[in-house]
């Protein structure tokens, strides 16, 4: 027991010592009251970036570029077919059978023809009229995602809002609670699986809202000059960095008490899967010690079922008090939730 014990600890700083995503993820506010047409909007902008970009234009000026290259082409056509309609190139009393008459009844035909085709104009006109007409509606739909993209933005918290510490500190609350929701005892009801999923989300946007006003006030201070000859200024300035700093400690707190919740998970985890594998030995064991018990004096038989008895208990309650030491974990990681 005590080597499979120290196997699982190398198995465990093993994989402590794993990469894992560093980076952080955009947070969005759980109780922001938006439509479904903006939270799609939303989940697309942050998918790609690239596709929600400027800002909302007049939707006419869509339209002008097709406007102005299929209204010359419609006019001209216009033009051209009005003027092949009274073009007369061969005299219909001409002979035909002489070259140039031949040859003026060929070109009257090919006028004809191209009158004919150009009769069109009015729908090519209708065409461009209504592709113009598209292009606006078009338009006029992206410019009311970007407004909506925009009044989202007040309730998501970006990295690219943080600084580089805060940034880290979003990550590592993220990381925290991935490990509790992926793991076994989160998802087979052994912790409080309802309260972890209601207060991650809101925990997540506490943080990373106090984040990033933060780092919107660390930038400005940043901005400001940090060396000066005033001892009055000077004290203002190491007052402000101090409290600034207070600040993120505090913040860092709240990581640090998610860190250890999963934590302990992670070890009731490891514990409870000894007890699985525990019952699942014991569960195939009933052969042998009948075969032990046939085989062997009565009391060795007893003696190595105590043993195995013993040991599962001894498992179980290492389990219990890894579960018990993670639920505690959970009240000092999620007071937002109790409070609520």
């Amino acid at each position: 027991m005590a080597e499979r014990a120290v196997v699982q600890g190398e198995e465990a700083v093993t994989e402590s010592k794993k990469p894992t995503g560093s980076t952080a993820r955009p947070v969005l506010d759980p109780d922001a009251e938006l439509s479904d047409a903006t939270r799609k909007v939303l989940l697309q902008a942050l998918e790609d970036p690239r596709r929600y970009v400027g800002r909302p234009a007049n939707p006419l000026w869509a339209a002008v570029p097709l406007l102005a290259r299929g209204g010359a082409g419609v006019a001209a056509a216009a033009v051209v077919w009005r003027w092949t309609g009274g073009l007369e190139i061969a005299d219909p009393a001409s002979d035909s059978s002489t070259l140039v008459g031949a040859q003026d009844q060929l070109l009257q035909k090919a006028v004809d023809l191209v009158h004919t085709l150009l009769a069109v104009w009015p729908l090519a006109a209708g065409v461009v009229a209504v592709l113009c007409a598209g292009l606006v509606a078009d338009r006029a739909l992206y410019n009311g995602q970007l407004r909506r993209l925009a009044a989202a933005q007040q309730h998501l918290v970006h990295p690219r809002d943080l600084t580089a510490d805060a940034q880290e500190l979003l990550a590592r609350a993220q990381r925290a609670m991935t490990a509790v929701l992926d793991s076994k005892v989160h998802r087979e009801q052994w912790l409080d699986a309802q309260r972890n999923e209601a207060a991650f989300p809101r925990q997540a946007w506490a943080i990373a809202h106090d984040l990033r006003d933060y780092s919107r006030v660390a930038r400005k201070e940043h901005r400001t000059p940090q060396e000066t000859d005033n001892a009055t200024v000077a004290e203002l300035l190491t007052s402000r960095r101090r409290v600034l700093a207070t600040s993120l400690h505090g913040i860092e707190r709240r990581v640090a008490a998610l860190e250890a919740y999963a934590s302990q998970v992670a070890e009731a985890d490891a514990r409870y899967a000894e007890v699985r594998e525990i019952e699942r030995l014991a569960a195939g064991s009933d052969e042998l010690l009948d075969l032990l018990a046939r085989t062997t004096a009565d009391d060795l038989a007893v003696a190595e079922i105590d043993a195995l008895t013993d040991e599962a208990a001894v498992v179980a309650s290492t389990f219990t008090k890894a579960l018990e030491s993670a639920k505690q974990a959970a009240a000092a990681a999620l007071p937002l939730q109790d409070a609520a």
